[in-house]
């Protein structure tokens, strides 16, 4: 198992800005606004064949305003309890706060190996561990986050504390992004999979503001799930960072290898649902549906939902799974469609199997003129994967008829049979209408 570094501190000390330098990307969002990192954040480091976790934990005493502290103290207790290494955060600007002194306190309880930063300073001085020196720490380092500056000094020092036996880097089958409305059941989800409450759960709708990334082992098969937060109404999407966390999502999205999209039973397909769906078909990667609160369905409402999923044009494509978060129930089954989902999305299709389907549309409906024109459909090929897309060539084909273009790709999702999978067509015309 990988050893684990965690970033603990006061709210708006840093913490996530310390992360993103250390991991070298924006992967946590970065604001003045207190409090904003709620749950766990988890990213793997490499330096000379050794594999790290960061870890970025929610602040220490946020604003009593916020409702989910307790729960955010717990997510921070249990991240310290499972450390290996404690980086933990203090604001030179600020100075040292009482808060401060009552979390070294935990931390010196905790027997962990701890390193102290000090952030926010844009000159590395001598003096500006005179005051923290005080909390009792051996090991200080200086850095300021927001310039870049130390940054690499402090890297270093941490992959000296561990060995040339740190596990291997995690490998894994797939990537998987849920996406959904506020409050659906993402974060219940993931801690269903992993059988654990590392994700804050609440029924309070956008408790998760960021995006976080877990790792999921099934059946000897490495999985890494990307929960996001609830994409709502954009008239509802009022604060910059969560207009933010909106952008993060489908940028989680952006570089996974398969979408699970969770509905919820007691508000069934709205307008939120299908705005949400077709940005994902747009993005094109491949998609299961998930229907979660399945321990409230009786049988026949779980039949009329399949009806009514089966009939509606913008979900009768994809997969469809019942699980109950709540209840660990169905997760067997979800594991199932996502490998049969997987396998699709590696299959690359025969360029003859496509042009036997490709003539055999022709013979059934053929292509209809344009004007004095014709456009004539010669042969068809695979492009790329995920989505998959398909190339056919021929003359004139810039004045085929859109309904046409339907039916033939109509045709190759029902011949194919690849559930899950987004079929794009391209069409191009030969220069030379005698070739």
């Amino acid at each position: 198992m990988r050893k684990t570094v965690t970033l603990v501190g006061r709210t708006n000390v840093g913490k996530s800005s310390i992360f993103n330098r250390l991991i070298g990307s924006n992967k946590a969002i970065v604001s003045d606004y207190e409090g904003l990192t709620r749950d766990r954040k988890i990213s793997t480091i490499d330096k000379d064949g050794i594999s790290l976790d960061l870890i970025d934990t929610g602040g220490f005493f946020s604003s009593e305003e916020d409702q989910f502290e307790d729960l955010i103290l717990y997510q921070a207790h249990e991240a310290i309890n499972s450390s290996d290494l404690i980086i933990f955060v203090v604001d030179n600007k600020f100075g040292l706060s009482p808060y401060d002194n009552e979390i070294a306190s935990i931390l010196r309880k905790s027997g962990k190996e701890i390193i102290l930063v000090i952030n926010k300073i844009d000159v590395k001085k001598n003096d500006a561990t005179d005051d923290f020196a005080k909390l009792g720490f051996k090991d200080i380092y200086s850095v300021s986050a927001a310039h870049n500056k130390f940054i690499t000094e402090l890297r270093n020092e941490i992959f000296k504390r561990f060995s040339q036996n740190t596990d291997k880097k995690f490998e894994e089958e797939a990537k998987i992004t849920i996406i959904g409305k506020p409050n659906v059941g993402k974060s219940s989800t993931i801690n269903s999979l992993i059988d654990s409450d590392r994700l804050i759960v609440s029924d309070t709708p956008g408790t998760t503001v960021d995006s976080i990334d877990v790792e999921v082992n099934f059946r000897g098969k490495n999985y890494l799930f990307y929960d996001t937060a609830g994409v709502r109404r954009k008239s509802k999407v009022i604060e910059k960072e969560e207009k933010y966390s909106v952008i993060k999502s489908f940028d989680a999205l952006e570089k996974s290898d398969l979408c699970l999209f969770l509905l919820d039973p007691k508000d069934m397909l709205s307008d939120q649902d299908f705005t949400l769906l077709s940005k994902a078909k747009d993005i094109g990667k491949a998609i299961i549906i998930a229907v979660n609160k399945a321990d409230l369905l009786k049988p026949d409402q779980k039949k009329s939902i399949l009806k009514q999923l089966f009939e509606d044009p913008a979900t009768k494509e994809f997969p469809i799974v019942f699980i109950s978060a709540k209840e660990k129930r169905g997760m067997r089954n979800l594991f199932d469609q996502i490998f049969r989902t997987i396998r699709n999305i590696d299959e690359r299709v025969s360029t003859n199997k496509l042009n036997k389907i490709l003539r055999q549309a022709i013979e059934d409906k053929s292509v209809p003129f344009k004007g004095k024109f014709k456009p004539k459909l010669r042969y068809i090929h695979q492009g790329s994967k995920n989505p998959h897309t398909f190339i056919i060539h021929g003359n004139s084909l810039d004045r085929l008829e859109g309904s046409y273009k339907k039916y033939i790709l109509n045709k190759l999702t029902k011949e194919l049979a690849l559930p899950g999978l987004i079929l794009r067509l391209k069409f191009l015309s030969s220069k030379n209408p005698f070739k």
